[in-house]
């Protein structure tokens, strides 16, 4: 099996390699490395923009992960998966694992997130696909290896994906709690996403000049609501790992536009 591991984060990133590495040392497969050469966070699904783009191998940061084929790709997480499907690659991914993200995708900002776009995308392709994310608290530093323990753990559910009847267009979103060890986290929920956006919880400062306007947002977490433990954030902030299955093509059935729409006709 040939696993492409991406993110959003950027090519040097703690958090990638420390997944790169766990999904190799579990013997799950063939491990390669694309990520973009700078951060794309908040990039979504967006797509780079049409010119030359440069896909170039790179020797692993670190000894700890020699033998990991290792790619910097200038452009965005979706783009890394295309340079890999399109015959970037010596050989095509089976599957793609895109993280570890610094900090949740939780909520609507599933719909933000470059980590989980480039998972989206490696499911629209037809691969199976799992995004993983580890809590950000307070400027502590990242407990990556519980992350990549988490990863290497759930792996094996992403052969569940190609198996369902319907489509194989799914993706496994995992947030995992800040756990200095995974001897500390409660287990694993299967959730919904909450109703978290983003909007709701920024403060803007404002500095008006004669002709421009300057704003600075600024993440209010102290106003941030108690979730139910049945969503993604509510069960990591109760110290779950919590993975929500999502799918990136579907259409809403329950709103009826035929009555409307004949009006305007």
């Amino acid at each position: 099996m040939h696993i492409l591991i991406t993110n959003d984060d950027g090519i040097e990133s703690a958090g990638l390699w420390a997944l790169a590495a766990a999904l190799r040392d579990a013997g799950h497969g063939q491990v390669t490395v694309v990520a973009p050469t700078l951060d794309q966070s908040g990039i979504g699904m967006g797509f780079p923009p049409r010119g030359l783009h440069t896909l170039t191998p790179i020797a692993p940061p670190d000894p700890a992960y020699a033998g990991i084929a290792a790619y910097a790709y200038d452009g965005t997480p979706v783009g890394c998966v295309a340079a890999a499907m399109l015959g970037g690659l010596p050989s095509l991914p089976d599957v793609v694992v895109s993280g570890i993200n610094r900090g949740l995708n939780a909520g609507s900002n599933v719909m933000l997130s470059g980590t989980v776009g480039a998972a989206m995308i490696g499911a629209l392709w037809g691969l199976p696909a799992m995004a993983i994310s580890q809590q950000f608290v307070d400027e502590q530093p990242m407990t990556w290896g519980t992350a990549a323990w988490v990863a290497a753990r759930l792996f094996p559910l992403l052969g569940q994906l190609s198996g369902q009847p319907t489509s194989p267009r799914l993706v496994l979103n995992i947030n995992v709690p800040r756990a200095e060890t995974p001897a500390e986290l409660r287990g694993f929920r299967q959730t919904v996403l909450s109703d978290f956006f983003f909007g709701d919880y920024l403060d803007a400062d404002r500095e008006t000049s004669v002709d421009e306007q300057r704003i600075r947002y600024r993440f209010n977490r102290t106003r941030l609501p108690v979730f139910d433990e049945t969503s993604d954030d509510g069960a990591v902030r109760a110290g779950y790992v919590a993975i929500t299955v999502l799918a990136p093509m579907s259409a809403y059935p329950g709103l009826d536009l035929r009555s409307a729409l004949a009006a305007i006709e």
